[in-house]
C-alpha cells in the first residue's frame, strides 16, 4: 500500500473522514503537475525593454516549436537542419549582433537558443557574431554596405577562419596561412581547421600572415566562386554535432584588394573581434 493510501485508511479508522473509494485513492496518488521551469534566476529579463522582450519571446517560441522537435534527429545524423533557415529568416534577427541592441539581449538570445541546442547557437553566433561582427568592426564603409545587409537577411551565411591544424593559441604570431600581394590581388595559401559553417556557407573571414610585413590581415573570401578554395567536412565529432565544421584548404586563392578588410592590419584587430564575442560563450553555457 502506498504511503498516501495508508494515511487515508488510518484517518478513516479514526473517523476523521469517510471510507475512500478506489477512484479517490487513485486520484490521491496522482502527482501534481510541475510548474514550467523558470531559468531566469535573477529576473534579468525584466530589465529588458518591451521591444527586446518581444524579440526574446520570438526566439523562445522558435526554439520550442521549430528546433526542439527535430534537433535530436539531426544531432544523431551529424547533419544541419537547413529546413530551419527560412523560419529563422522570418524572425528578422540576423543583424542582432551588429545592431544597436543591448549586450544583455544578445546574451539572453544566445542563452535561450542554447537551452534547446548549443549547436544551433554556434551556427548562429559564428555567422552573426564572428563573420558579420568582423566586417562590422574592421571593414570599410563600402564593405559594410556590400556584405552586411544580405548576411543580416541570411541570404548569405558566413564563417570565421582563424584556427589552423598546427596552430592553436599561437595564432597571434604564428599563423601558417600566408597572404602575398600582387598588384590589386592577394594570393592566399594555407589551411584552417574546425571552422564552423565552413562546409556549406557562402563567405569566409580568413586570417593570414602577410609575407611582406609579417602582420596578420583579414580577408573576405567567397567560398563557392574562388578558385583554389576547398572545404572538407569534419566527420564523427563528439560535441556540437549539428553545427558543421570544416577543414579549409587554400591553394593560390586569388582575392581582390577590395575584399581585404581595410581595418584589419594586425592580430590586435583580430583579438578585438574575439573580445567582442567572448561573453557569448558564458551565456551559452548558462543556457545549457
Amino acid at each position: 500500500m502506498h504511503g498516501k493510501d495508508l494515511l487515508l485508511w488510518l484517518r478513516c479508522i479514526d473517523g476523521e473522514i469517510d471510507m475512500p473509494s478506489a477512484t479517490a485513492l487513485k486520484q490521491a496518488r496522482q502527482p501534481k503537475p510541475l510548474p514550467a521551469p523558470n531559468a531566469d534566476f535573477y529576473q534579468i529579463e525584466e530589465t529588458l525593454s518591451a521591444e527586446e522582450r518581444a524579440i526574446l519571446t520570438k526566439v523562445h517560441d522558435f526554439m520550442e516549436t521549430k528546433v526542439a522537435p527535430i534537433i535530436n534527429d539531426y544531432w544523431v545524423r551529424d547533419a544541419f537542419p537547413f529546413e530551419l533557415i527560412e523560419p529563422l529568416k522570418a524572425l528578422d534577427i540576423g543583424g542582432l549582433n551588429v545592431g544597436d541592441y543591448s549586450s544583455k539581449l544578445k546574451g539572453m538570445v544566445a542563452m535561450e537558443m542554447s537551452r534547446v541546442d548549443p549547436s544551433f547557437t554556434t551556427f548562429f553566433g559564428v555567422h552573426t557574431g564572428l563573420a558579420m561582427g568582423t566586417i562590422a568592426l574592421l571593414g570599410s564603409e563600402e564593405q559594410r554596405q556590400q556584405w552586411l545587409p544580405p548576411m543580416a537577411r541570411l541570404e548569405m551565411i558566413g564563417c570565421f577562419g582563424l584556427t589552423e591544424p598546427l596552430v592553436g593559441s599561437g595564432t597571434g604570431g604564428g599563423l601558417l596561412t600566408t597572404a602575398k600581394r600582387e598588384g590589386d590581388t592577394w594570393i592566399l595559401n594555407g589551411e584552417k581547421k574546425w571552422i564552423g559553417n565552413a562546409p556549406w556557407c557562402d563567405v569566409s573571414i580568413i586570417w593570414a600572415r602577410d609575407l611582406d610585413d609579417n602582420q596578420v590581415k583579414g580577408f573576405i573570401v567567397e567560398n563557392k566562386t574562388t578558385p583554389g578554395f576547398g572545404v572538407e567536412k569534419i566527420e564523427n565529432k563528439m560535441a556540437l554535432k549539428v553545427v558543421q565544421n570544416g577543414l579549409i584548404t587554400m591553394k593560390d586563392c586569388r582575392v581582390p584588394e577590395a575584399n581585404r578588410l581595410q581595418n584589419a592590419n594586425s592580430f590586435r584587430d583580430t583579438a578585438h573581434v574575439l573580445r567582442e564575442t567572448r561573453s557569448g560563450v558564458g551565456w551559452m553555457s548558462t543556457g545549457v
